[in-house]
C-alpha cells in the first residue's frame, strides 16, 4: 500500500509508526506487534527479551563516551484502544489503520489511531536503529494489554534491567508537560442476577449515541454524558408514561472510555409506536438542553425489529437494573486538595452487557490517594450487595507518587529551558500510567512521563501533532545526550 508519512520528519519516527499501523495491535491482540519488535531487534544483532504476555525488552549497549553514563529506560505499551465511527467497516483483527494527514495532525480513516501509545513504540525503535546518535545504556521496554488493566506491566520480569537508574515513559499527550505521578486503580464488576418473563409485542432497540466520550482518566472532569448512565435516565422517563419490557442492556466495551454509545432491546405494544417515537423526540430536546456545551450531538433513536415472543426482565429485574444505572455512582467524585484542577477520585462505567441471566457493569476506578480508592471501592461494593449483585474485582494498580527530590526531572526541566527557552509544566495526571507497576518493582527507579501533543484519544477523532512529535523526538535525543 502506498505510504502517508514519507515525506514527514523524523522520517525514522514517521516511517516505523507507519509500520505499526500497517499491524493490528488492540489489546488482547498484541502478538504479532510484539513479534515484529523482536524480528526488529534480532535483525540488528540487539539483545532481546520476549515473554509469554508479548512485553519485550531491547537492549542497545551505551554509546562511545557513555560507557559509565547510568542505564536509562524507554517504556512504552504496545496496545491499542480499537474505536471507530458508526458505519464504519474496519475490521481491527485484520485491516491496516486508515492514515490521513490534516493540516499539522495525523488522523485514522474512522477510527483511533493508536498514537496512544504506537508513538512511543515508534520512538524507541527509530533510537535503537540509529547508530550515530549519543546516549548511555538502553533499555526499551514495550508492554501489552495497558490499555485494559496494564496485564503487561503486571506480568513483566524487570531482571534485565534491575540496574537502571532512569525510566522515561513516553505515554503521555501534552508537549511541555513533564508527568511525575498518576492515580492509582482498580476494575469493578457489578453482576446482577436476571429474572426473565414471557411477553408477546413488538421488539425495538432503543439508542443513545453522538457522544463525545473520550478517555476516563484525561476527560473524565469534561462532565460530559456517558451513555450507558444516560440510558437509564431515559429508560426511568419513560416508564413514566408508556409500558415496555427490556430484553438487553448493552453499552461500552472499555472500561476505561467514556461510553458514546448505549442501547436496551425493549418489547412495546405495536400500538405504542409512535407514542414511544414522540416520547422520545420531546425528550432528546431536554438532554440536548442539559448537554448542549458537552455533547451537542447527542441523539435518541427507535429502531423497530421483530414482532413475536420474547423472554423480557421481570419487573423487579427491570426496576433494579434501571436503578442501578440511575444511582450508582459515576464520574468525578473529588477533587485534589493540593494541584489545583486535578481530579483526585473517580470511576467510569465503561462496559455494560447482559446475558440470559445477568446484567453487569465495569468500572474503571482512579484516585491519586490510596485510601480514597478504596473508600471507593467499598462504597461501590456495599451499593451493589445491598441491592443483591456481587462485586469483584481486577487489574488493581498502585499510584504512581510524585518525588519530591528527582534529578531526572531536574535534568529534563533544566534541558527544556535551554531548548525552547520556556519553563516545562511539571504535574501528576488523574489517568493511570504503567509508572506505578513499574516503580513498585524498582522502586529506586527515577521515573518522568513525557510525549508529543495528542488530541481525542480513545476516540475515532484521535490525532497525532506533526510538528510536536518532531519536537519531542529532537527534546529526546537531547536528554539522552545529556544523561552522561
Amino acid at each position: 500500500m502506498d505510504k502517508v508519512l514519507n515525506t514527514l520528519e523524523p522520517q525514522p519516527v514517521f516511517h516505523y509508526f507507519e509500520e505499526i499501523c500497517e499491524i493490528p495491535h488492540g489489546s488482547f491482540d498484541t502478538k504479532r506487534i510484539s513479534d515484529y519488535c523482536v524480528r526488529f531487534a534480532e535483525e540488528r544483532g540487539l539483545t532481546c527479551h520476549q515473554d509469554d504476555a508479548n512485553n519485550v525488552i531491547i537492549i542497545k549497549e551505551a554509546s562511545e563516551g557513555y560507557e559509565n553514563a547510568k542505564p536509562v529506560i524507554l517504556q512504552g505499551h504496545l496496545d491499542m484502544v480499537c474505536e471507530k465511527a458508526d458505519g464504519s467497516d474496519h475490521d481491527f483483527k485484520t485491516d491496516p489503520l486508515g492514515l490521513m494527514i490534516e493540516g499539522d495532525w495525523i488522523t485514522a480513516d474512522g477510527t483511533t489511531l493508536g498514537g496512544d501509545d504506537g508513538i512511543a513504540v515508534a520512538y524507541g525503535l527509530a533510537l535503537l536503529d540509529n547508530n550515530t546518535l549519543p546516549h548511555p545504556k538502553l533499555y526499551v521496554i514495550f508492554t501489552t494489554e495497558e490499555e485494559v488493566g496494564m496485564e503487561g506491566a503486571h506480568a513483566i520480569d524487570l531482571t534485565p534491567v534491575s540496574d537502571a537508574a532512569y525510566m522515561i515513559n513516553l505515554d503521555s499527550e501534552d508537549e511541555g508537560i513533564i508527568l511525575a505521578g498518576c492515580a492509582g486503580g482498580v476494575r469493578a464488576n457489578c453482576t446482577f442476577d436476571v429474572r426473565r418473563t414471557a411477553r408477546s409485542g413488538l421488539s425495538c432497540e432503543l439508542a443513545v449515541s453522538g457522544l463525545h466520550g473520550g478517555h476516563s482518566g484525561q476527560e473524565i472532569n469534561r462532565y460530559g454524558a456517558n451513555a450507558s448512565v444516560l440510558l437509564g435516565t431515559l429508560l426511568n422517563d419513560l416508564s413514566q408514561d408508556l409500558s415496555f419490557d427490556i430484553i438487553d442492556l448493552t453499552g461500552g466495551t472499555k472500561d476505561n472510555v467514556i461510553t458514546k454509545k448505549a442501547t436496551a432491546t425493549i418489547v412495546i405494544d405495536p400500538n405504542d409506536e409512535q407514542a414511544v417515537t414522540d416520547r422520545l423526540k420531546a425528550l432528546e430536546v431536554l438532554y440536548k438542553k442539559n448537554y448542549a456545551s458537552k455533547d451537542p450531538e447527542l441523539t435518541l433513536s427507535l429502531k423497530t425489529l421483530e414482532k413475536g415472543d420474547f423472554m423480557v426482565f421481570n419487573e423487579a429485574s427491570a426496576k433494579r437494573a434501571i436503578f442501578v444505572l440511575m444511582q450508582i455512582p459515576n464520574g468525578v467524585q473529588a477533587m485534589s486538595l493540593d494541584i489545583e484542577g486535578l481530579v483526585e477520585t473517580s470511576l467510569n462505567l465503561g462496559i455494560m452487557y447482559t446475558k440470559e441471566d445477568y446484567f453487569l457493569v465495569s468500572f474503571a476506578m482512579r484516585s491519586s490517594i490510596g485510601t480514597a480508592k478504596e473508600a471507593l471501592s467499598a462504597k461501590v461494593r456495599a451499593f451493589t450487595e445491598y441491592l443483591g449483585g456481587t462485586y469483584t474485582e481486577a487489574s488493581s494498580y498502585p499510584a504512581w507518587e510524585y518525588r519530591r527530590e528527582s534529578a531526572l526531572r531536574d535534568m529534563m526541566c533544566k534541558t527544556f529551558e535551554e531548548m525552547y527557552g520556556k519553563t516545562p509544566t511539571v504535574e501528576a495526571i488523574h489517568a493511570g500510567l504503567e509508572c506505578g507497576l513499574i516503580s513498585a518493582k524498582l522502586p529506586e527507579l527515577d521515573i518522568v512521563s513525557i510525549g508529543p501533543d495528542m488530541q481525542d484519544i480513545h476516540t475515532p477523532e484521535e490525532r497525532l501533532s506533526i510538528s510536536s512529535t518532531a519536537r519531542t523526538w529532537d527534546y529526546l535525543v537531547k536528554v539522552l545526550e545529556n544523561l552522561k
